[in-house]
Parts: C-alpha cells; structure tokens; sequence
C-alpha cells in the first residue's frame, strides 16, 4: 500500500474510532437501578417497558443492555442454554467497555503517529472481539430450538449492530413515520 493509502486508510479508521467513541461517552451510561448493571438482564417477562415508553436519546451502553436483555426475555432460555447464553453476553459487554475506553486511550497518545498506532490497535481488537462474539453467537445458535431460532434470525446480532453504530431502531423508535411503500404486488 502507498503512503498516502496507509495514511487514508489510517484517517477512515480514526473517524469511525472516534464516531464510535463519542457515542460511547453520551451521557447516561448507566441507569441507577436500571439497565446500568447485569442486573436487569433475565427479568421476568413483565419487566420490560414497551417499546413507546422506551427513551428515544437512550445512551449507547443503555441501547446494548436493552437489546441484550430483551433478547435474552424473549429467547426465554432453558438452564442448559444458560452457560452459552452467558458467554455470548459477557463477549458483547466486553466489546462495550472496549468502546467506551478507546477514546481515552486514543486520546492519551501524544504524537500523531502514536495516535494513529493507537486507533490501528483499537480496531485490531476490536475485530478479534467481533469474531469472538460471532463464534458465541453460533454456538448459542446451535443450541437453540426452532423457535427460538426464529427470534435468534431477527434479533441475535442486534447487540453487535448497536455497537457498531447499525442499529436500526436505536433513532425512530418513538417515532411513528410511515413505513415507505414496498415492492409487494
């Protein structure tokens, strides 16, 4: 790769470093007595707000918890998937936390090409803890019934797209815009 392709690439990599780290600084990391801690995830089925009550502004570790703790609801889990299901998230929150120290340690760095050695560090572990969940999340998948397969199809990766800034209800869901038309005859 050219210098100026090593230094356009290093640029692509610190914008969406640093788009993702301004996300994970939003205030309102965490709810007092709400989805702050692993607490609120496995309530009972009764515990979980619908979707209108839901904050429209809700921060991005409040966004991840809540899609992992509805999902994990609505999985309804038998005690033999448990231990699977737990490693999925406990892979998901670790990622969470990397997210949210990356600015830090980025911005630690003094020198411009430390920085950039930084942010190339950043997304390398990044990547590795994409592949780890991926591999939780199949393992998860391969234990899981038919039926939850089904819910598993629509809305196990969803964690992983909020964390990386996809999440396609995380802006419109107190919204209620017509959906645009659609190709079906």
């Amino acid at each position: 790769m050219s210098g100026s392709g090593i230094g356009t690439a290093a640029a692509l990599i610190a914008a969406a470093l640093a788009a993702l780290s301004a996300f994970a600084q939003t205030p309102g990391g965490g709810r007092p007595g709400g989805m702050g801690g692993m607490g609120g995830i496995g309530a009972g089925a009764g515990s979980r707000p619908p979707a209108e009550a839901r904050p429209a502004s809700a921060s991005l570790p409040e966004l991840v918890q809540l899609r992992l703790s509805q999902l994990e609801e609505d999985l309804s889990l038998r005690p033999a998937q448990l231990p699977l299901w737990n490693a999925y998230r406990d892979r998901v929150m670790g990622l969470l936390d990397d997210v949210r120290r990356a600015g830090r340690v980025a911005a630690s760095e003094s020198t411009a090409p430390q920085r950039l050695e930084a942010l190339t560090d950043i997304a390398r572990n990044r990547l590795t803890a994409t592949e780890d969940i991926a591999d939780a999340g199949k393992a998860l998948y391969a234990a899981l019934s038919p039926e939850q397969r089904a819910v598993a199809d629509r809305r196990l990766a969803l964690p992983l797209m909020t964390l990386n800034g996809n999440d396609p209800g995380s802006d419109a869901r107190l919204r209620s815009a017509p959906k645009p038309p659609s190709a079906e005859k």
